[in-house]
């Protein structure tokens, strides 16, 4: 019998059965491959100190580090390099900003992300940034699409993937174990991303499907080693010359496919921003599970105990995954409670 089967081998999934792997559980990951899915086109950026008042991040000092070891083991495994630092050059809109930022530089907590004091000037004829800007540390770029590919990998070679459209008839739940098409496990986890809205067994939490459209740019002569964040973020990708930008955050909308609105949207915002001149490359979309107090959902169905959901990251799924799939590990494996702030009994 197995320990758990995983559905999804998206950025949750993956990293569950992980975490799972290295704590000698026996699992199988049921995962039909979408390469238009959120982790695939996901900008992979993680930037500790955002919004307008430059908030940082909820539990930075504790996922960020998490996150960075946890993908250099991987590139040692896959040999191929898959996290990139980048500096943050986050622009100011108005003189109150620069006093907000000011009040941020006092603190001690925010110091570790500030590389100084000083309002930085960038050059006028590429990025329109009349008040300037400040430079974050700890900013970086994952290469999702790159890590789900090579772990998908690793699991065929494992034989730990069945690749297809996880079928909810064939499941049967009993009082101590699951079997899905004759195979069975002890639970069974879904992490299913934005298909979790037709999910029978947790159709009451409350998540909200979002629609997120980037483009592809090619910028001759620009910043390849900085992400500048303004309406827009502008991100060097490894193409030469090649930036993500983005995104669009909609709620309606009709399909998961890129949209002229969607484009028109980030074009407006990079209007903004940008002043040197620009190709288009690509234009992506995607739709993304959003949860309402932006925090994921853990744990198990109230009547369901050998059914569970790991899923609800969002847009900074790529620096939440890595900690809270190990959390959640460790949970299934010796117990210990979840955190109250991600555990589904707070609905």
């Amino acid at each position: 019998m197995l320990d758990f089967i995983i559905v999804g081998q998206g950025i949750a999934g993956s990293m569950l059965s992980w975490f799972l792997l290295k704590d000698n559980q026996q699992i199988l990951v049921i995962d039909e491959l979408n390469l238009s899915s959120a982790t695939n086109i996901a900008s992979g950026i993680t930037n500790p100190i955002t919004g307008r008042k430059f908030v940082k991040t909820w539990l930075a000092d504790e996922l960020i580090p998490f996150a960075t070891s946890t993908y250099r083991q991987f590139e040692t495994i896959f040999g191929e390099e898959l996290l990139h630092p980048l500096s943050i050059i986050k622009l100011f809109d108005s003189v109150k900003a620069q006093n907000d930022w000011s009040v941020r530089c006092a603190s001690p907590e925010y110091l570790a992300y500030l590389k100084n004091e000083q309002v930085i000037y960038l050059d006028p004829a590429k990025v329109k940034n009349d008040f300037g800007g400040f430079e974050i540390n700890g900013g970086s770029r994952t290469d999702a699409a790159g890590f789900l590919k090579h772990y998908r990998l690793m699991l065929r070679q494992k034989e730990q993937l069945l690749e297809e459209k996880f079928n909810f008839e064939a499941l049967e739940v009993s009082e101590n174990f699951v079997s899905y098409q004759g195979k069975k496990a002890k639970a069974i986890i879904f992490c299913e991303g934005a298909n979790a809205i037709e999910n029978p067994y947790f159709k009451f939490l409350p998540f909200q499907l979002a629609k997120g459209e980037c483009l592809i740019l090619k910028i001759d002569d620009f910043y390849n080693d900085k992400v500048i964040n303004g309406e827009v973020f502008i991100m060097p990708t490894p193409v030469k010359d090649e930036y993500y930008i983005g995104s669009t955050h909609e709620w309606n909308y009709d399909d998961d496919q890129p949209s002229e609105k969607g484009k028109n949207e980030i074009l407006g915002n990079l209007s903004t921003v940008l002043t040197a001149p620009y190709q288009i490359v690509a234009h992506k979309a995607a739709i993304r599970p959003t949860v309402k107090d932006r925090r994921p959902f853990i744990g198990f169905h109230p009547e369901y105990k050998n059914v569970g959901i790991f899923n609800g990251m969002g847009t900074k799924g790529l620096s939440l995954a890595p900690f809270f799939a190990n959390h959640f590990a460790q949970h299934l494996v010796t117990g210990i409670p979840l955190m109250q702030e991600v555990d589904i009994s707070r609905i």
